[in-house]
């Protein structure tokens, strides 16, 4: 037993001196070790790839619609109603103004309108500030502090966002400058957090009709996601790259860097000719924010962020889910026709992305089908989508709902919604490589092949026939 003891002994102290040696490195050189462990992850992850790339080792389940397991936990909810206020001060692209009805209530109104300056991704400024009686024009900032005063004392105030017409920006874009092999289409990529496909058919059907029916959309039937969580899901789609293969910008490491060192696609959009817009509504959990380090520069033209930190504050004086007299959901479906409307003539990329309704309930988008309806007949009818790929799509499946302890809720939040609605001319001019899209909407798809079909939009390079030994190909490919 004495020498068991001195043996159990002697194994602990080795182990001991091995996790100090370990912690005093990872003191001393904690990206260093974090770069190999990334690294050994990334060739780990390669040869998987590479090993399977010529066999079927992927079989895509079938996933009833109305399965008992899924269908109990599904519960109609109610409008969102926010009727019990009235706004004072609208914006509409880049110009804000005191509405006629509000002056015949309540008489002479003059409002301050401060400009909100974005410092970084956590922190704001007040710019200078205007006093008016009738208009304001959005020129240094798309957001604006609104605090008025009527005639009998009576106060409102509020955060209002806009377009503002950027000189610098209008400029420096046109379709003039997009390679000669570009496509020739504005992209709109809107999408949800935590929709699968199904879920998405579920909860807004009205709107799965008329994006399917009347607008023809495609909707890809393996799409597949690569990773856990967002930034996991959409990191692919923008940057063509897992997280584990882009420099370390997580927030708990030192040494490392901001999120601008990530290549996403929109600056490739931007550098030829476009504008850019990123837009998300959670500021407090955001996509590049929550656990990583955020953007030390806007990362778009246009971004959203800087409202949604100031809106956030006034939240708790509106009724649930509302900003004022709208839905505050509808606030940032209006913001993408507005940028549209104020960059009419000019190429575009934007992003946009909304989780509040959708993250943590798996009923509460529902909600949103009337005013998604509105937006895609909107886009239709305003033209916008004469010239513009339409992207609607959700990062992953149900992830936080009681639906994901289901065995079905499991393999729905693996298979989230995903779909391309292309002009008609577009299938005309381009028939080859439609018909080639086409035929990818029943086969494995995955972000990866996302971001390589949006490279074929801004520069189009593909083959007809892809490789299975690269990991993206564009769907424009067979």
């Amino acid at each position: 037993m004495g020498i068991y003891r001195i043996y159990f002994k002697f194994v602990a102290i080795f182990l001991i001196i091995i996790f100090c040696g370990y912690f005093i490195i990872s003191l001393k050189y904690p990206s260093s070790l974090n770069d190999i462990n990334q690294k050994a992850r990334f060739l780990q992850i390669e040869e998987t790839i590479k090993r399977y790339s010529a066999s079927v080792a992927c079989k895509q389940p079938n996933i009833p619609l109305n399965s008992p397991e899924i269908i109990e936990y599904i519960k109609d909810v109610a409008p969102i109603n926010c009727n019990s206020t009235i706004d004072w001060v609208k914006c509409k692209n880049s110009e804000c103004f005191i509405k006629e009805e509000i002056e015949m209530q309540k008489g002479k109104i003059r409002c301050s309108f401060t400009d909100i300056l974005r410092r970084d991704d956590f922190a704001l400024n007040d710019g200078d500030t205007t006093n008016s009686d009738s208009y304001y024009k959005l020129e240094a900032s798309d957001n604006v502090k609104v605090k008025c005063t009527s005639f009998d004392n009576t106060k409102w105030q509020s955060v209002l966002t806009g377009i503002r017409l950027n000189r610098e920006i209008w400029d420096r874009s046109g379709w003039g400058y997009v390679p000669k092999n570009g496509l020739m289409l504005n992209v709109l990529m809107f999408g949800f957090d935590s929709l699968s496909r199904n879920t998405f058919i579920r909860k807004l059907p009205k709107s799965y009709d008329y994006l399917s029916n009347y607008l023809r959309g495609l909707v890809l039937q393996g799409y597949n996601i690569v990773g856990d969580g967002t930034p996991q899901a959409l990191t692919p789609i923008l940057t063509g790259r897992t997280e584990l293969e882009l420099p370390d910008v997580r927030k708990r490491f030192t040494n490392t860097q901001t999120v601008d060192v990530y290549p996403f696609i929109w600056k490739d959009f931007q550098e030829n000719g476009y504008v850019t817009g990123f837009l998300e509504d959670l500021p407090y959990t955001g996509i590049y924010q929550y656990r990583l380090k955020g953007f030390s520069n806007p990362p778009t033209d246009h971004y959203m962020r800087p409202y949604y930190l100031a809106i956030s504050k006034e939240f708790e004086k509106w009724p649930r889910l509302c900003v004022g007299e709208t839905p505050r959901h509808k606030v940032m479906l209006d913001y993408i026709e507005q940028f549209f409307a104020v960059y009419k003539s000019k190429p575009k990329f934007l992003f946009g992305f909304h989780g509040e309704l959708s993250h943590d309930d798996y009923n509460l988008i529902g909600a949103a089908d009337n005013d998604l309806l509105d937006f895609l007949k909107n886009l239709e009818k305003s033209g916008i989508l004469d010239n513009t790929v339409l992207i609607l799509m959700a990062d992953h499946g149900p992830r936080f709902s009681k639906i994901r302890n289901t065995i079905q809720g499991k393999q729905e939040e693996r298979l989230p919604f995903f779909s391309f609605r292309f002009p008609e001319w577009f299938k005309r001019k381009h028939q080859k490589i439609y018909d080639n899209f086409v035929s990818n909407l029943n086969t494995l798809t995955t972000p990866f092949d996302i971001h390589a079909t949006l490279k074929d939009i801004l520069d189009f390079q593909s083959p007809d026939v892809g490789s299975l030994e690269n990991r993206s190909i564009s769907l424009f490919s067979k």
